[in-house]
């Protein structure tokens, strides 16, 4: 499969599509097989890049769940209906006409004051549950909305925000010495065979760089007559609260990689209305999750030895029935897992400086250079919503535990069952 360098890329224009010898180059970048694949699945952006400095938006969503209380003191006593506690941060979500589950308790709300942070409800009890007293910091859930004909102008708007994250372009430059193309030609070979030879090594250099700086890419500005511009990319942006105006996810795994440590991360972002769907590891993390029993069906073991395969292995997660690929690329670290929204991870060109070739000045007659070149951002999009990452990961399983279920074979089975042969003896 050929290298795709992404939106804006010269090779993959209307004009130079249709050249034998670029598409003999792109058919020819093969890079291993866990070597740019996170890249390669980066989807375009909606619009192009056309500043070296863009905003990368993401948009909350806030859960209209909380605790009840301040914090402190807060707790609700089992007759007020008035002044009862809550924090601003979860008033954000509250309005006239919400019905709240405190423990067994129903209330609806009859009244919110923003300035002193409490509500008023038209009842404890309501649809005949039991007043009781709560204690500060007690769970809480909006159940529903119960309004009547008169409520609506009291009925607040809520808007989620949106946080825009600044990230840069990244420019990039490989230089082919076409002399060595003359030189190549003297010697016998094709000319077009010299084309793609040097066009092939450059590429894939370029292509490795692009694989490694999605990943690893940490961002930067220019600074004229100083640093040049970096872009972030997968790992940095996962992490960046940028200056705390927006939220992550993550989850110290602090040791061994488990199932439950899994499970655990993903439940975060689900819980939050996240829908991530590709998990991304390393091959040597890979192998840890291999040994899950997470999306593993029982293992069956015939008599007949040609219904034996060997290499099991998890392409899949199954949580709660969303099904999320598990994907390889080398350039993540051993330590780490990204779970992402795939689609909300983004590469592009900037406008008017994609990937291109260009004839370089020479210092002679002689001599003859060309380069590829281009400024390339990267983009994750709904980060504190749609993607976690697992962090802290110094091992994992080194066995499987599987259910085994036997067929075409008379029973009862006395002896010893080998897994590996399915004999038993």
């Amino acid at each position: 499969m050929a290298f795709e360098f992404g939106q804006f890329n010269e090779f993959s224009d209307s004009v130079t599509i249709a050249s034998p010898t670029i598409m003999a180059i792109a058919k020819a970048i093969e890079l291993g097989p866990f070597v740019g694949k996170f890249y390669q699945g980066m989807a375009a952006p909606a619009t192009s890049i056309r500043t070296k400095d863009f905003k990368v938006f993401s948009r909350s969503i806030t859960s209209r769940d909380g605790v009840i209380g301040d914090g402190a003191a807060g707790g609700w006593d089992i007759d007020d209906v008035t002044g009862l506690k809550m924090t601003a941060a979860v008033l954000k979500g509250l309005t006239v006409g919400h019905v709240l589950q405190v423990q067994d308790e129903v209330v609806i709300i009859k009244a919110v004051d923003r300035s002193a942070n409490t509500i008023s409800v038209w009842a404890r009890g309501a649809g005949s549950t039991t007043p009781a007293t709560h204690a500060d910091q007690v769970a809480y859930k909006v159940i529903g909305f119960a309004g009547d004909d008169v409520d609506l102008k009291s009925v607040e708007a809520m808007n989620e925000t949106t946080s825009a994250y600044e990230n840069y372009v990244q420019t990039v430059f490989e230089v082919i010495d076409w002399t060595k193309h003359a030189e190549l030609v003297r010697q016998g070979m094709a000319v077009d065979n010299a084309t793609i030879l040097l066009f092939r090594e450059a590429e894939i250099r370029v292509a490795r760089n692009l694989s490694r700086m999605a990943i690893w890419g940490v961002k930067q500005a220019a600074v004229a007559g100083g640093t040049r511009s970096m872009s972030s990319g997968l790992l940095q942006q996962l992490n960046d609260t940028n200056s705390g105006h927006r939220n992550v996810f993550k989850y110290n795994a602090a040791g061994l990689l488990t199932e439950t440590k899994v499970r655990a991360s993903l439940k975060e972002v689900f819980d939050a209305g996240g829908s991530p769907d590709t998990i991304w590891c390393s091959p040597t993390v890979k192998g840890y999750i291999n040994l899950f029993n997470m999306a593993n069906a029982a293992l069956v073991i015939g008599t007949d030895p040609a219904n034996r395969t060997a290499g099991m292995h998890i392409d899949s997660i199954n949580y709660e029935g969303a099904i999320l690929n598990v994907k390889v690329d080398a350039d993540i670290p051993n330590d780490k897992i990204a779970i992402v929204k795939q689609a909300s991870c983004k590469k592009g060109w900037l406008e008017g400086d994609g990937l291109t070739q260009k004839d370089e000045p020479t210092a002679s007659s002689r001599e003859m250079r060309k380069s590829l070149q281009g400024s390339v951002g990267f983009l994750v999009e709904d980060v504190g919503t749609d993607h976690t990452f697992i962090y802290g990961i110094t091992g994992g399983p080194s066995e499987r535990e599987t259910k085994v279920s036997i067929t075409n074979a008379a029973l009862p089975i006395t002896g010893t069952l080998n897994l590996e042969t399915g004999e038993v003896s």
